[in-house]
């Protein structure tokens, strides 16, 4: 290893202005990575992180006082003008942003952006650069590479984009690679995969990594270092296994504690002595897909649930689990419509919803509400707390006393502060605007709650903290909750019965221990297998199963089992099983007592 730092920071300090006054967020941070380590940047939103790194590659705004040093290979950068700074940024150091859609140019082809970002540092003609530009796409695993080329970001999916990312990142072979959170919006899979993605394009570059993230399964399983920001500073910084066995500052400890958190053990009474709360039946829903143009002829048909099944008891979590575009989103939206489905029937509380007129489907939407991913864009930031909560009460007629009691009621159910009524959103915390979500959704006194990625974009302890409120107003309020979720620590924490959907069918369902702990179909046992641990050592020699390629399209599915293009268990069998999974349309199988696999090789020993 190098003497001398890739990137070296010292003495940092960082305030902007902003319409409250200025914010000190970074104070005196002291960070270096050397040539090929890795150096896991962590903290909770908030902590100064992402600042940090927008002040080494100065992306700040120009009211921002910075002030310290950064040094790359021993260069002073800080103090540079934008345009010494803009033939570093992409040539030197290579950034890979948390939103690929928005770093990418949508009205240019990816292999375009890629030879431009070439030819910008580099003398080199545009065959060599295009040349280049598919052995880039290549590197970060994107299928047919010279096909890619010419695809615009939009006709990708988001896995693919942030490949397109990477490999812009590392076009030019910088000494320094800096990645922001670069796989926080992504499943589990592709996470997996873009990990392994992010070690060969480092290790092709050569060049030294700055991971900022908040997974700590992420930093145990790539990193070499870790340091800790709280509150603008470093409060510790040291190899990671050292660090994830031994914390010595309270905010790691915390930080690692978030994570660790026993699941909750109390659970509700046996199933058989519960009514059904929520029944769906072979529910389907197929859609046009539409050529562009003035005449949009149908182009084919989308096939985004295709016979869904399922059932949530009284005080019951079942969660619904798979990649994006396995059908989660739209199976979840015909329980919320409340009208009839184009295909199936859907049960809520004993009624079908087929059969509700307006006024009663208007009286069941108070037994079923729902808190949605994003509290910033599901509260309406003009709003105080208080009427943010007061709205669903208004809107079904309530007035007067009654009113602001119920609204007390719900935020010391959500354990929010009463001061914190009269602030809004933006004054408070991510934590404390997704209590002010839970809070809404209480407040007409649902049976049923909807749960749409509740934590996914909250830090771990904030996580860990939402989680156990849920867990709790469950047990008081004997509400049941419907969990839509790629987070797999969540749903190990959360749920009693899990239901793991691919494209458009339920491939697993049971309960929770069964499915977790004794996955049978070869699609959950890759889900749980991409999990990261927290132990360093653990999750580097761990075997895993990475999925190869990218989800086949709804419009046009694999015949027979549609998982069998991506299967590892497929490669692995003899041929007339084979054909068993090429011509047969794989249905539930029972394996044991509530526990199912749509899989003939593991369904050879179900219960008849």
């Amino acid at each position: 290893m190098s003497a001398r730092p890739a990137l070296e920071i010292a003495g940092l300090d960082v305030r902007l202005r902003s319409a409250d006054g200025v914010v000190h967020a970074v104070r005196g941070v002291d960070l270096a990575v050397a040539p090929g380590e890795v150096l896991a940047v962590v903290g909770r939103s908030g902590s100064g992180k992402s600042v940090t790194a927008l002040a080494a590659l100065g992306l700040l705004p120009p009211s921002a006082r910075v002030t310290g040093s950064v040094r790359l290979g021993g260069e002073e950068l800080l103090g540079r003008g934008d345009a010494e700074l803009s033939r570093v940024r992409g040539a030197r150091i290579g950034l890979v942003e948390q939103d690929a859609q928005a770093a990418l140019t949508p009205v240019y082809p990816v292999g375009e952006l890629l030879v431009e970002a070439l030819q910008a540092h580099r003398r080199i003609g545009r065959a060599a650069a295009r040349a280049r530009a598919v052995e880039l796409l290549e590197l970060v695993g994107l299928d047919r590479p010279s096909a890619r080329f010419g695809a615009y970001p939009h006709e990708l999916s988001g896995g693919m984009r942030q490949r397109v990312a990477i490999a812009l990142a590392v076009a030019n072979d910088p000494e320094v690679l800096i990645a922001d959170e670069p796989t926080s919006a992504l499943d589990v899979t592709v996470q997996a995969q873009l990990l392994d993605v992010l070690r060969t394009a480092r290790e092709e570059a050569g060049a030294a990594l700055v991971l900022i993230t908040h997974d700590l399964g992420v930093v145990a399983g790539l990193a070499d270092r870790v340091a800790v920001m709280d509150a603008g500073r470093v409060v510790e910084d040291g190899d990671v296994e050292r660090v994830f066995a031994r914390p010595r500052a309270a905010a790691t400890a915390a930080l690692l504690a978030g994570v660790r958190r026993a699941a909750p053990a109390e659970r509700p009474a046996p199933r058989a002595d519960r009514p059904v709360v929520l029944r769906v039946h072979d529910l389907r829903h197929h859609f046009p897909l539409r050529r562009p143009g003035l005449l949009r002829r149908r182009a084919g048909t989308v096939r985004a649930v295709d016979g869904v099944s399922l059932e949530v008891r009284a005080g019951e979590v079942l969660a619904l689990v798979g990649e994006t575009g396995s059908g989660k989103s739209t199976t979840v939206r015909a329980v919320l419509e409340l009208t009839a489905p184009q295909g199936g029937t859907v049960e809520v509380l004993g009624r079908d919803v087929a059969q509700l007129d307006r006024a009663a489907r208007r009286a069941l939407r108070r037994e079923v509400q729902v808190v949605f991913q994003d509290p910033d864009a599901a509260l309406d930031p003009r709003l105080p707390v208080a009427d943010l909560v007061a709205e669903p009460l208004l809107a079904d007629g309530r007035r007067g006393e009654a009113v602001a009691r119920r609204v007390a009621e719900v935020l010391d159910l959500v354990r929010l502060e009463p001061a914190l009524a009269h602030r809004f959103p933006r004054h408070l915390s991510g934590g404390q605007r997704q209590r002010v979500a839970i809070a809404r959704a209480l407040a007409l006194q649902p049976r049923l709650l909807v749960l749409d990625e509740p934590v996914s974009a909250l830090d771990a302890p904030v996580q860990a903290d939402i989680l156990d409120l849920l867990a709790d107003l469950r047990a008081r309020l004997a509400l049941s909750y419907l969990l839509v979720s790629h987070d797999l620590t969540a749903v190990r924490r959360l749920a009693d019965r899990v239901a793991v959907m691919h494209l458009g069918r339920i491939v697993e369902a049971g309960a929770a221990a069964a499915v977790l702990n004794r996955p049978a179909h070869p699609y959950t046992q890759a889900l749980l297998s991409a999990v990261p641990l927290l132990d360093p050592a653990v999750e580097r020699r761990r075997p895993r199963t990475l999925l190869v390629g990218e989800v086949p399209s709804p419009v046009d599915p694999p015949a027979g089992c549609r998982f069998r293009t991506r299967c590892p268990l497929h490669l692995t069998l003899d041929d007339a099983a084979r054909a068993r999974c090429r011509a047969e349309d794989q249905r539930l199988a029972a394996l044991g007592p509530d526990h199912q696999a749509a899989c003939h090789a593991v369904g050879r020993h179900a219960v008849e």
